[in-house]
């Protein structure tokens, strides 16, 4: 599942879409975490704050959208945590470090069920 999962966002980085604004401010995203589980979400607000659910908890970040679609996190993280972030259509986006090597690979919740949760069952 792993690897499925590692090629989409291959794929997302040659041939997606950089990320907009209004698509990061959308839908709440989905990501698996490291037990396999759906169980961390992100939602993006349009006054520039985040917020990562992961088990219960939750954890507040501002952010910012360059028009190249470079996304940081901008708190008290330094460096500020930054991304290329792409897009498959308006259902996955794939967060890339600029050194390489793929950040967060997240989806919205109709995709997560298509993609995900046959994987997992």
């Amino acid at each position: 599942m792993f690897e499925y999962i590692n090629q989409l966002s291959i794929d997302i980085i040659f041939y997606g879409k950089l990320i907009t604004r209004e698509l990061l401010v959308a839908n709440p995203w989905h990501s698996l975490s490291e037990t396999r589980k759906i169980d961390c979400f992100y939602i993006f607000y349009e006054n520039g704050l985040s917020i990562k659910t992961e088990n219960g908890a939750e954890y507040e970040l501002d952010w910012r959208l360059s028009p190249e679609g470079i996304l940081e996190f901008i708190d008290n993280i330094q460096p500020p945590l930054r991304f290329e972030v792409k897009a498959l259509g308006n259902q996955m986006i794939v967060f890339k470090y600029p050194e390489g090597g793929t950040g967060l690979v997240l989806f919205t919740e109709e995709k997560a069920r298509e993609v995900l949760i046959p994987f997992l069952n």
